[in-house]
């Protein structure tokens, strides 16, 4: 059985100090997210009564989750029913199928549905005690265009989350090849977290799957 277990999109990047983080006070740990509007926060306050569900006014959670392993499964059984209930009697078949596109974000938009269960889903455990809960903004999901330094310097930041954006670094542009004639050497010393990102991103990319490999076993080995 794991001590913690850690949740994330397919879109980020880990720092290595994340390894060695403990969360305190026995807190289940979330992001920062930025979908909360007026609208939908009383569209979401108003499904949870319909819902049976308590609501203690949390909001603009992310969707990267660190904690113990029973309050990751009570999370999640509580956000798929949340999402569930959403598909089912909060958005409509164009919507569902993704005919809208993004007209309705960001009041209401079905490709956020896991945030709009989550926030469902934790306002429901925090509201009837059955879990404590950090929104990390200082921890977790720090944007990969950031280019403060400190955090990278202070070790405070977890990991890194590709956000909708054509800025570096971007995943769109990454995946669209407009990153491969970059210079390594730029990012090489590079403290920042959009640098981090760019130099693991492209690293990552230009190794072979051998070479990976042979890089992980000498980093265990030498931990």
């Amino acid at each position: 059985m794991y001590d913690f277990i850690l949740r994330t999109d397919i879109d980020v990047f880990i720092y290595h100090h994340f390894a060695t983080y403990i969360p305190s006070n026995c807190a289940f740990i979330t992001g920062g997210g930025r979908y909360t509007t007026e609208f939908n926060r009383r569209k979401l306050k108003s499904i949870a009564h319909d819902m049976g569900f308590a609501h203690v006014n949390l909001l603009n959670m992310g969707s990267t989750w660190y904690g113990s392993p029973y309050d990751g499964y009570l999370v999640a059984n509580q956000t798929l029913h949340g999402m569930l209930w959403l598909a089912l009697y909060e958005f409509a078949m164009p919507e569902r199928e993704s005919k809208l596109g993004t007209l309705m974000w960001p009041e209401w938009h079905y490709g956020v549905l896991l945030l709009y269960g989550q926030q469902l889903a934790l306002n429901h455990l925090v509201g009837i005690n059955q879990i404590r809960i950090l929104i990390g903004h200082n921890l977790l999901d720090q944007l990969t265009t950031d280019d403060r330094v400190e955090y990278v310097q202070k070790g405070i930041r977890l990991n890194l989350h590709c956000w909708h954006t054509d800025l570096p670094f971007s995943k769109f542009v990454f995946k669209m090849g407009k990153y491969n004639q970059t210079d390594l050497e730029k990012y090489k010393n590079g403290k920042t977290a959009q640098a981090y990102a760019m130099r693991m991103a492209l690293e990552s990319k230009y190794m072979t799957l051998e070479e990976l490999a042979a890089y992980g076993r000498k980093k265990s080995l030498s931990s």
